[in-house]
């Protein structure tokens, strides 16, 4: 008995690392992809405009198609084939530019892979609960912990052995690279090995949009994710990804040196938390961490207060620093609780197109952020926008979280919720 309890172990411990192998496979070679297609554009057409439809192009399909993706990703009987088939045709695209390479192809690459990745991620989310091995909360957490790990680790990585690799190597080499990349993640997904959903909770064949939403936002706590999440992406993307290098720049005026060092605080945060969490996955209950984000939206607030620290250069690198390291340890932290919490809680039946529909309401949010806060950040001194950002952001948390104790108050709804509070 103890040697079968051991040869499980073992074998649940292999389909992890191969699930892991896979994601970091394809990651790695994304990464330094997309790298080297941004530097292609910006030294051959000098445009930012080229490269802000670059950035339009890979939203798109992420807006357009998660309604779709999260449709076949509840269709999906096999999930690891699916994911196979995802990373051959990404393969395939990647040829494009070893034929043509030019803007144009370019857009176009880059549009089919973001929308072969809409599927992908969302099939791999969705799946990731009834992957063998993953048997209790915990593991889901730890794994996908892991997951994050080492995708927070290719995004340190990757652009600089890029910047490195460019210096030598053509874009058609990189190309090439991901095509290799994309191959040895479908060569580790083909073994995965993922448990037969439940007999008891089939598919519903005829449920529609409109059901999902009405079960999405149906209860306070299911609620307050898909929009706190929102919310989130939203004020974050205006406060701190619009404004850091504002301030950075123009009110501080720190070197490109000291800017890289303060970018390399939000990645090494993001590390540290995700393999923090690895050792230490924490709870699992249906309740948005509306404390953590608020958190976030108080590094906002600092980030409007660092731009007063001008003439101390040293100081507001030092500053900067500890304040993008925070922000990178809680985008990370919420990221991993909210995703688990909703495999664990929505029902299986829905969770695809859970995953797709909250996936197209964040993205649609980010394109009018960063189009609202460079219009606002051309008449608005640089410090106005994360003080704006951070301080909406905080008044939406209590309002959220106002209307979510109500919500749990109701005698007509303590049912529904405490029904959903069972992991399955």
């Amino acid at each position: 008995m103890k040697r079968l309890r051991h040869c499980g172990t073992g074998y649940a411990m292999k389909n992890r690392v191969l699930f892991l192998f896979s994601k970091g496979a394809s990651h790695i070679g994304t990464r330094l992809f997309t790298f080297a297609l941004s530097w292609y554009i910006l030294s051959e057409s000098g445009s930012g405009m080229d490269f802000s439809l670059s950035l339009l192009v890979n939203y798109l399909p992420q807006i357009l198609l998660s309604l779709l993706a999260g449709h076949i990703s509840g269709k999906a009987r096999h999930p690891n084939r699916l994911l196979v088939l995802c990373d051959a045709a990404s393969a395939v695209v990647c040829c494009l530019p070893l034929v043509h390479l030019s803007l144009i192809s370019i857009y176009v690459t880059i549009f089919l892979l973001s929308a072969i990745s809409a599927v992908f991620n969302n099939v791999m989310d969705a799946h990731l609960v009834h992957l063998e091995g993953v048997d209790n909360p915990e593991s889901l957490k730890r794994l996908a912990s892991a997951v994050q790990s080492i995708t927070s680790g290719a995004n340190i990585i990757a652009p600089s052995l890029g910047g490195l690799l460019i210096q030598v190597l053509p874009v058609q080499m990189f190309a090439a690279i991901n095509m290799a990349s994309f191959l040895l993640s479908a060569f580790g997904e083909l073994w995965l090995k993922y448990r037969p959903r439940q007999a008891s909770q089939p598919l519903p064949d005829k449920a529609d949009s409109r059901a999902v939403l009405a079960y999405m936002f149906g209860s306070g706590k299911l609620r307050a994710f898909f929009l706190a999440d929102s919310l989130g992406n939203f004020f974050v993307t205006a406060g701190i990804n619009v404004a850091l290098p504002l301030i950075v720049t123009t009110a501080l005026g720190i070197s490109s040196g000291g800017y890289g060092v303060i970018s390399s605080s939000t990645a090494a945060g993001s590390v540290l938390c995700a393999v923090w969490r690895t050792k230490s996955p924490g709870t699992s209950r249906l309740q948005y961490p509306f404390g953590k984000m608020g958190f976030l939206g108080g590094c906002t607030l600092l980030l409007s207060l660092s731009a007063c620290l001008t003439g101390h250069q040293s100081w507001s690198v030092t500053a900067l620093c500890a304040i993008m390291f925070a922000v990178g340890w809680l985008s990370v932290d919420i990221n991993i609780q909210t995703k688990t919490t909703l495999q664990l809680f929505v029902n299986p039946a829905f969770l695809g197109r859970v995953l797709g529909i909250s996936t197209a309401i964040s993205y649609v949010l980010i394109p009018l952020s960063l189009v609202l806060a460079g219009g606002l950040s051309e008449v608005w001194p640089a410090f106005v926008l994360p003080l704006a950002s951070g301080g909406m952001l905080m008044m939406a948390l209590v309002v959220l979280w106002g209307v979510e104790r109500k919500d749990g108050n109701n005698p007509k709804r303590r049912v529904r919720i405490s029904n959903q509070e069972t992991p399955h």
